[in-house]
């Protein structure tokens, strides 16, 4: 199964994809986080998502470029949560060496899902904050919108993180049905 989770920054969004994740109860869940460590910032928000998943029994796997490689080091099967698809765009954009970013963002979320039996992925909604006047964040928009599109075209549910709320787009019974933990896991996965 195929589930996107999206919301503004502070929207709640990790924390509901973490239970997303956990509802649907096929172990091992996988890590699979995105962000590179530029600052205190980014250590700061690397801490909180760490303590937040403490305990619940993640194994964390680093994957800021290349995820498709980074996918087929997984053992099959399990319930991956890939955060966040933002700062796997910015990677592959900004410092990837394809020169496709879009491609190999999409490539390696494919290689992802087919190695495990759920995909639970955060991305970020940043695009109302306007058009930015910069061309190279203009693309990168673009590109992360095209990501977005084309993944909740292909997912079984898409939620909407607001306030902490969810807002459920596609899949509104399935996810029901995984939040109230009858879920019965009678995904085809090839």
């Amino acid at each position: 199964m195929l589930i996107l989770v999206t919301g503004g920054a502070g929207s709640g969004k990790s924390l509901l994809a973490e239970r997303i994740s956990m509802q649907l109860k096929r172990m091992p869940f996988w890590y699979v986080a995105t962000m590179q460590v530029w600052d205190q910032e980014c250590r700061d928000r690397i801490d909180r998502h760490r303590r937040q998943r403490a305990g619940k029994g993640f194994q964390t796997v680093e994957a800021p470029v290349h995820l498709a490689e980074a996918a087929a080091a997984l053992p099959p099967d399990g319930t991956a949560l890939l955060e966040c698809l933002s700062n796997l765009v910015a990677n592959e954009q900004f410092g990837g060496d394809t020169g496709a970013p879009v491609q190999a963002v999409l490539d390696g979320v494919h290689a992802l899902y087919r190695n495990v039996r759920h995909l639970v992925i955060v991305t970020n909604e940043v695009f109302s904050d306007g058009t930015p006047a910069d061309p190279a964040m203009q693309a990168y928009l673009q590109n992360l919108g095209n990501i977005n599109c084309a993944l909740g075209a292909e997912a079984d549910v898409v939620a909407e993180c607001c306030a902490g709320l969810p807002v459920i787009w596609k899949g509104e019974s399935l996810y029901h049905e995984i939040m109230a933990g009858i879920f019965a896991d009678r995904t085809f996965h090839v």
